[in-house]
């Protein structure tokens, strides 16, 4: 390929161009306005909800027991489960060798 100073100059440019293109795409500041729009419940059940999610929003957990140490000196005492026989395949079937009534 036989570089040109008309090709070199079309190069940068193309090159400019797709530097500019990707700086507009990511970093320019673009306002589209608010991301939910608010509007009047539209029934009984969604007021009720509403109403339910600010009172959840008003709770909060105070976290310091996690660092006391009477929690953290707290350990598993699990119990390992042995495994057992499995009974019988019909537990409410008639017991074999009994009368049945």
């Amino acid at each position: 390929m036989h570089l040109t100073k008309s090709n070199i100059i079309l190069a940068i440019a193309a090159g400019l161009t797709f530097v500019a293109a990707v700086y507009y795409y990511f970093f320019y500041n673009r306002d589209t306005g608010p991301a939910v729009v608010a509007t009047a419940p539209a029934s009984a059940a969604e007021l009720d909800f509403l109403n339910l999610v600010v009172q959840i929003d008003s709770i909060s957990f105070n976290t310091a027991i996690f660092s006391d140490p009477r929690f953290t000196s707290l350990t598993d005492i699990h119990t390992i489960v042995v495994p057992e026989a499995a009974g019988r395949r019909d537990p409410f079937a008639a017991l074999p060798g009994a009368a049945v009534q």
